[in-house]
């Protein structure tokens, strides 16, 4: 009995997985695994779980956790009800995930955020108007990810990287290799798109020391993404 009432929420967590893909798009769901640092479809795995996203974590390590608060656009760090850190008024923060994305064994708030553009300083100087003048929308916000950690007694940047060429739609971190270090997953669109359209390519990113290195792409039209864990196995990409 016990062992049917397992297989049976098993079942039910792929279920729900499934349905929240399905509701973006009634396309089949398919199973990305990275294998010699290419994405290759594998059929989804029966007992595939979707991996649940953790919302407290110790950043200090002083033995009391942080929660994550993401609300209207907004991200902030809190030890129970007191702000530890927030996101300035003008940044429209998209998505919030905790992760080790630098791989220097110590967690990260990983933020997707839109704001104002700011070209490089050197621009300045360039006959042309620099080579990131286009990586804006016609609101005139960039997309950027940013790394926000506990260094030196305080909460701070950890790594922010320049506007981005392409828009990231949604992300998420996984241990795809099976190695013990995390990578960063991206669904890229384009400035010119609606908010509301489908992303166009899926990405592996992996830090590389000084910033992220693409690991491999896949073009396509992708809604969603939902990483998900089998037994005794990396972790694997489900998209629609």
């Amino acid at each position: 009995m016990m062992l049917y009432n397992n297989i049976m929420i098993r079942r039910h967590w792929i279920f729900l997985a499934i349905l929240t893909l399905g509701l973006a798009s009634p396309a089949q769901i398919h199973a990305l695994k990275l294998i010699d640092s290419r994405l290759t479809a594998v059929p989804v795995p029966t007992d595939a779980l979707p991996i649940k996203l953790v919302e407290q974590t110790d950043f200090d390590r002083d033995g009391r956790p942080e929660t994550i608060v993401l609300f209207s656009g907004h991200a902030s760090i809190q030890t129970g009800a007191k702000i530890r850190w927030q996101s300035p008024e003008t940044w429209k923060v998209r998505q919030a995930i905790i992760a080790d994305l630098n791989r220097d064994n110590l967690p990260e708030l990983v933020l997707l955020v839109w704001r104002p553009f700011r070209p490089w300083p050197v621009d300045a100087w360039l006959p042309s108007a620099g080579r990131i003048q286009s990586f804006h929308n016609q609101a005139g916000l960039s997309c950027h990810i940013i790394l926000i950690g506990w260094y030196q007694n305080s909460f701070r940047e950890r790594w922010a990287g320049s506007a981005l060429a392409e828009p990231v739609k949604a992300l998420a971190s996984a241990d795809l290799a099976g190695s013990g270090k995390q990578f960063l997953v991206t669904l890229e669109t384009s400035y010119e798109d609606s908010i509301f359209a489908p992303a166009r390519s899926l990405k592996v990113w992996e830090w590389n020391g000084f910033g992220f290195s693409i690991v491999t792409k896949t073009d396509g039209n992708f809604s969603q993404l939902v990483i998900a864990h089998a037994e005794n196995d990396p972790a694997l990409i489900m998209v629609p």
